[in-house]
């Protein structure tokens, strides 16, 4: 029987609909995962209603409206009053939030996250705590900045420190809270964070996710991810059986990029630039955080995906959203008085390098892979090669840290190691009494 996840994928009229994930898979109690579906996400070629989980169908909805226009504005006045009525409207966002509740942030450091902070604690001072993560990962410059913001902002900061070798011991914990596969270590880490915030009293916490998404904070991210999907389909065809294909032998599935395959009526309307958003957004972003975050008792709101801010960073010119390289140039501008220059204006680092390879515990994490990565694992998943992940995974052992194909390797690695987890939870569940 079909079943409909509606809570873990529910219909989605606009962007701020994409945030209101919670981990839901497991009440439907699925008895294992879908060998063709399993190939299908690991060709980055499952579509939008599909799910890994046998009987699990997954509800897509339509993508936000977008008005952007081609043209730069006429004046520098006309900016500033755009400038005012972005930062007006997230300011509203904010304040709606912290009259529900909300008195914590998620710092990280980053434009995006320092002005949610500086906002909030303008509404609501002395109440205000902010949270940043500490894992040997994270980047040095965004955590000295988050020190900026908490101090200029007048508010409490909490650093959460996340120990390297609780990372492998939380992967499979992290996996199935999540209910999808985990592409880097950092998921992991989200999945630590929050249980500590959650420790430390923390019910409700603002996040910075879609920023980038709905101001187009990253220019070239979508020819990246372009770059990253062929790179990781080339791998994948290393350890999968052979596929479906058609009558000239080719799989018309995988020529496509994820965001452009099988759309819904009317999304093929949509720029390209949504319909990447929007799938970042729901497979590669809020999962970790939102999933994790629920998992452990903690509410995760994200005020950019507010449909009143979403309305208006989805209606400004495309000639102010990134200038000179650089994304999110209004609103950089927008919150010149609220955040410090050096943050306000700092090039948005890489969040995703780190591998099992570079990391302090390196040896635990390979022993982990290897521990997963068995015959007797995979075989259930019936469309892996389990004699080809091992030599791939023994080719991997041999790297060195800043090898070049060490992050798609890692990647591969890691999902087929989620993918196991997740069919071995589901088939050792007891059959729900509705079954």
């Amino acid at each position: 029987m079909s079943h409909a996840s509606g809570g873990m994928l529910a219909t989605l009229p606009r962007y701020q609909s994409l945030a209101r994930l919670a981990p839901s898979v497991w009440r439907l109690n699925p008895s294992g995962l879908a060998p063709e579906a399993v190939a299908a996400f690991l060709r980055h070629a499952l579509p939008p209603d599909g799910s890994v989980f046998q009987g699990v169908r997954r509800v897509p909805g339509a993508l936000p409206r977008v008005r952007r226009s081609e043209g730069t504005l006429e004046t520098r006045e006309d900016e500033d009053r755009l400038a005012e009525r972005l930062v007006a409207a997230l300011a509203d966002s904010v304040g709606k939030h912290l009259a529900a509740g909300a008195v914590d942030v998620s710092l990280s450091g980053g434009v995006d996250s320092a002005a949610l902070c500086a906002l909030a604690a303008r509404q609501a001072p002395g109440r205000v705590r902010a949270w940043t993560m500490d894992v040997h990962f994270a980047d040095a410059t965004e955590r000295r900045n988050a020190r900026t913001v908490a101090n200029t902002a007048g508010v409490e900061l909490v650093d959460v420190s996340v120990p390297d070798a609780v990372l492998p011991e939380l992967f499979e914990p992290a996996v199935l809270s999540q209910e999808t596969a985990i592409l880097n270590a950092r998921a992991v880490a989200s999945h630590a964070f929050y249980a500590e915030a959650r420790r430390q009293g923390a019910s409700t916490l603002l996040s910075g996710a879609g920023a980038d998404e709905v101001l187009m904070g990253n220019p070239a991210a979508l020819a990246g991810a372009a770059a990253r999907v062929t790179e990781d389909r080339r791998l994948v065809h290393e350890v999968l059986h052979p596929g479906p294909v058609d009558n000239l032998g080719v799989d018309q599935r995988v020529l496509r990029l994820p965001w452009d395959a099988e759309l819904a009526s009317g999304d093929e309307d949509h720029p390209e630039e949504v319909r990447y958003a929007a799938w970042v957004l729901w497979e590669l972003v809020l999962p970790p955080e939102l999933r994790s975050a629920g998992a452990h008792g903690v509410n995760v709101c994200t005020p950019y995906l507010d449909a009143d801010f979403a309305d208006v960073a989805l209606g400004l010119p495309l000639g102010v959203l990134a200038r000179h390289g650089a994304g999110k140039w209004l609103f950089r501008h927008a919150v010149r008085t609220l955040v410090p220059d050096e943050v306000r204006l700092a090039r948005k680092t890489p969040r995703y390098a780190h591998t099992a390879l570079s990391s302090p515990v390196r040896a635990r994490w390979l022993e982990l892979y290897r521990e997963w990565l068995t015959p007797a694992r995979l075989a259930p998943l019936e469309c892996v090669d389990a004699g080809a992940t091992r030599a791939l995974l023994e080719r991997y052992a041999r790297l060195a840290a800043d090898a070049s194909e060490a992050s798609a390797m890692d990647r591969l690695l890691m999902r087929l190691c989620s993918l196991a987890m997740l069919h071995a939870h589901a088939s050792a569940r007891p059959p729900c009494p509705e079954s």
